[in-house]
């Protein structure tokens, strides 16, 4: 039998091929993997700010991601959802490019127009929107214009011909209200007041009813929530425009501005595909600029995968009459928006041109 001191030998023997094959497994590539295994995401909370009021179509549609999105991350995070409206979203914007930490745990429901406040060198902009991290987007929404019947704005060339010039309820000098509002003054030479300081979208539906506003330049999708589907049902507005080229399948007939724009304005509407470019992507999601690689993957591939979940798809069509097929992952939106941005010094100057107008 071995001796005590023998005894004591193995066993020091056994400890140090145990300690030998543990650092060995803890330096190899399937120990560092299995380390990492677990999500990041596991048993956080995603803050998702909504760049507008309660009750518009961008609260909808951040709602309806916030209910969605946290099931397809892995690791399950819960994700809260928080108005933070004002400036027409610059608000939202500005908080979440220089306060919110880049850690992947804050979501920005963006005002899709507000990269045109950049564009016009407002000094309220403290965010460069090229260098958000851009998770994706979905839908398309080209922008229509309507004004209450009881008003003389009942068409483009009434308007025109108008003593008093037609009040457009705005949020703000960035909202998409705004942008169209001005474009369409501009290609036809129209005399309009923009009355802003509303809310959200919802109180600018509110300051129609109490005669606030005269007009409302919007999306087109807005007619299928309250209280539009009641106006047009009880003829309480009349529609003025669409953006076009394309015909609205949930407007009744109304014209085009190519089909009613002048010769001269021909450079105007050439301008709109950059001016309105925000129609292409309807509801854009985003972090703050700096988020680490490989977090911004994770948000932009689990955002793709939602898009793709038939419970997400149901919810989206009942809400928003989105028929999925309509989007922009988060690689096409950061290409697009860097693109529209970055223009040359003459094209920046018309845009701004555009903006400038009250």
């Amino acid at each position: 039998m071995p001796g005590r001191e023998g005894c004591r030998y193995k066993r020091n023997g056994e400890k140090a091929l145990l300690w030998a094959f543990l650092l060995a497994v803890a330096g190899s590539p399937s120990w560092a993997l299995a380390q990492r295994a677990k999500p990041f995401y596991e048993g956080k909370t995603i803050q998702m700010l909504v760049s507008a009021g309660p009750g518009g179509t961008t609260d909808i549609s951040a709602r309806l991601v916030g209910r969605h999105l946290g099931k397809h991350i892995p690791g399950n995070p819960s994700l809260i959802v928080q108005n933070m409206p004002g400036a027409g979203g610059l608000v939202a914007a500005n908080h979440v490019y220089n306060v919110a930490k880049p850690d992947g745990l804050t979501i920005l429901a963006v005002s899709r127009a507000n990269y045109l406040d950049q564009m016009g060198g407002r000094p309220e902009v403290k965010s460069d929107f090229r260098k958000f991290g851009w998770i994706g987007s979905f839908n398309k929404a080209p922008m229509m214009a309507a004004c209450r019947t009881d008003t003389e704005y009942k068409s483009i060339a009434a308007m025109r011909a108008a003593k008093t010039p037609a009040r457009f309820g705005q949020s703000g000098t960035g909202s998409i209200g705004y942008v169209f509002a001005n474009v369409i003054s501009k290609i036809f030479d129209l005399k309009i007041k923009n009355v802003t300081g509303f809310g959200s979208g919802r109180e600018i539906d509110l300051g129609m009813e109490r005669g606030e506003a005269d007009c409302r330049a919007t999306s087109d999708i807005t007619v299928i929530r309250s209280p539009w589907n009641r106006w047009v049902r009880e003829n309480y507005v009349t529609f003025v425009l669409q953006q076009g080229p394309e015909k609205s399948r949930w407007l009744p007939p109304v014209p085009t501005v190519a089909e009613l724009a002048p010769a001269e304005a021909e450079p105007t509407v050439k301008l709109m595909d950059i001016v309105l470019a925000y129609t292409e992507f309807d509801r854009p999601y985003a972090a703050p600029p700096g988020l680490p690689k490989e977090r911004l993957q994770i948000l932009r591939e689990s955002f793709d995968r939602m898009l793709r979940d038939p419970e997400f798809t149901a919810d989206a069509k009942k809400l928003l009459d989105w028929d999925g097929a309509a989007y922009l992952s988060g690689e096409q939106l950061q290409i697009k928006i860097e693109t529209t941005i970055s223009q040359p010094a003459d094209v920046i100057k018309r845009v701004k041109e555009i903006l400038e107008q009250s």
